[in-house]
């Protein structure tokens, strides 16, 4: 006798389709440790995308170099206006400081403070025992599904680049005059229809 279907004897009515995918078994599991991360962060009054933030920042830091927002939101993967927001709170709660950059005045320059360095050391020992408790039913096979994460990851990245990448323009669809021949900056030439 087959035993019961586990992931169906939990799926609403209507999404049975969807059920058995890896799009929607993943939203589950990341929903699943997205709450286990946010009550072991709640305590310390903490998000995981706060920690995240002044962890990547600590690190960009410790290495020497000087630290904007954007380049913290690229180096993490992500999104540049999301990154503002949580900065700003992060600032508001006197965790970080954001400088202006004497070189770009739209720009701005991030500092840890002491606070920001002390929650940082609260928020670690706990993000690790996240993931040791969270990912232990996968025990010797945990290794295999983080690296398989980490090629969807780049695949990902690729992506996104590929697609933040300028367009080469196409002459051929260049639909203004060609300059004459011998003009400074002539486009390329391209026989009209």
């Amino acid at each position: 006798m087959k035993g019961p279907d586990l992931a169906q004897d939990h799926v609403p009515p209507g999404i049975a389709a969807l059920a058995g995918g890896s799009g929607f078994m993943l939203w589950q599991v990341a929903n699943g440790w997205q709450r286990t991360a946010r009550a072991a962060l709640a305590p310390i009054g903490l998000t995981y995308v706060q920690a995240v933030l002044l962890a990547g920042l600590a690190e960009r830091l410790a290495s020497g170099a000087k630290v904007s927002q954007a380049a913290l939101a690229q180096s993490l993967g992500a999104d540049v206006m999301m990154t503002s927001q949580v900065l700003r709170t992060l600032e508001a709660a006197g965790l970080i400081r954001r400088d202006r950059d004497p070189g770009d005045t739209r720009a701005r320059t991030l500092a840890l403070t002491d606070a920001g360095a002390m929650k940082l050391n609260e928020a670690l020992p706990l993000l690790a025992e996240i993931d040791v408790t969270f990912f232990a039913p996968l025990g010797r096979k945990e290794e295999r599904f983080v690296k398989s994460l980490r090629k969807l990851w780049r695949k990902r990245c690729a992506v996104d680049a590929e697609a933040a990448a300028p367009k080469p323009v196409d002459a051929s669809d260049d639909k203004r005059r060609p300059r004459k021949s011998g003009q400074k900056g002539a486009l390329l030439a391209f026989k009209a229809p």
